[in-house]
């Protein structure tokens, strides 16, 4: 019996980013890597329309990126912009039995905070935490069933299946939560390319999520930063003793690292190339931003790892 590659792929609107692991005991092995600039406007993730433009030079990118990775396995991790689907925090007071009836908790109570005509969607969701009053704290991702079901279908004729989907800003943060101490109280910045991602954690349980896309420099990150935390840095007393925590493949990353500093008045901890947490990692020839730009990638070949290795 051969041992399994998960393999992990990462689309954005430049390009693709895809990883080969595999598992060894405890140890988590980089078999391969590849990386491959698109062209522009082939990808344009939104959440109300089909994201790829040309299908037919999407399904050859598939095949030059993976190919050279898969061996004998078909299996693929997808990892989508933010910008495809929509990210929520609920609290659901409603009991639920099952995952099934969880899933049709959670589209109710979706349904006055989504357009009255987006409907025909896709819904996973993640129990975060259960108080004591019986209300779950979940985690939701959403898409549309028509997107969704454009990549399911271009990845098939490629040659592969998707057996797990999710959006980029939740597995950059998987690629390192398991392997940095973080505490219980902090928070996570990413900036890959032009999608920053704002994540805190308090009390050990994500609290915030926010993502945006065309952040095209350090001052219109530090706006966006103070824009999406108006409201909550004033409700939450532990956001204050939160550690700040900035993961980016930005090349000018000081000047990111201070945009950020500055917009949260504390000091930032910069996070390693997500490279560093593998064995194998010197089977890839990549410059230092291309490295820390397969985060996304490696967190969802690792997500399929544990979830269906």
């Amino acid at each position: 019996m051969f041992s399994r590659n998960f393999i992990g792929l990462e689309v954005r609107r430049q390009g693709l980013r895809a990883v080969s692991l595999k598992r060894k005991g405890r140890r988590r092995v980089l078999c391969g890597g590849q990386t491959l600039q698109l062209s522009e406007g082939l990808v344009a993730p939104m959440a109300r329309e089909l994201n790829v433009r040309d299908p037919q030079r999407f399904v050859e990118s598939l095949k030059e990126v993976l190919l050279p990775l898969a061996g004998r396995e078909e299996r693929v991790a997808l990892c989508l912009p933010d910008a495809a689907g929509h990210i929520f925090l609920l609290d659901v007071d409603t009991p639920f039995k099952n995952r099934q009836q969880g899933r049709d908790i959670i589209r109710w109570q979706l349904k006055d905070i989504l357009p009255d005509n987006y409907r025909n969607l896709a819904l996973d969701y993640q129990i975060l935490a259960e108080r004591e009053s019986g209300i779950r704290r979940v985690l939701v991702s959403v898409i549309d069933q028509t997107i969704r079901q454009q990549y399911e279908d271009l990845l098939s004729e490629a040659g592969f299946s998707a057996a797990l989907i999710d959006f980029q800003s939740l597995q950059i943060y998987n690629c390192y939560r398991t392997k940095v101490d973080f505490g219980s109280d902090f928070i996570f910045v990413a900036l890959n390319q032009r999608q920053l991602s704002l994540l805190s954690v308090q009390n050990g349980i994500l609290d915030f999520h926010r993502s945006k896309a065309g952040m095209v420099s350090a001052e219109a990150v530090f706006q966006e930063i103070n824009r999406s935390l108006v409201t909550y840095r004033s409700g939450h007393s532990t956001f204050a003793r939160s550690v700040l925590y900035l993961q980016t493949d930005w090349d000018d990353s000081q000047q990111l690292k201070d945009a950020v500093g500055s917009a949260f008045d504390r000091q930032v901890h910069s996070l390693p190339s997500p490279l560093e947490t593998l064995a194998g990692q010197d089977h890839l020839n990549l410059s230092q931003s291309d490295a820390a730009g397969m985060a996304a990638a490696i967190g969802v070949a690792e997500s399929l790892m544990w979830d269906k290795g």
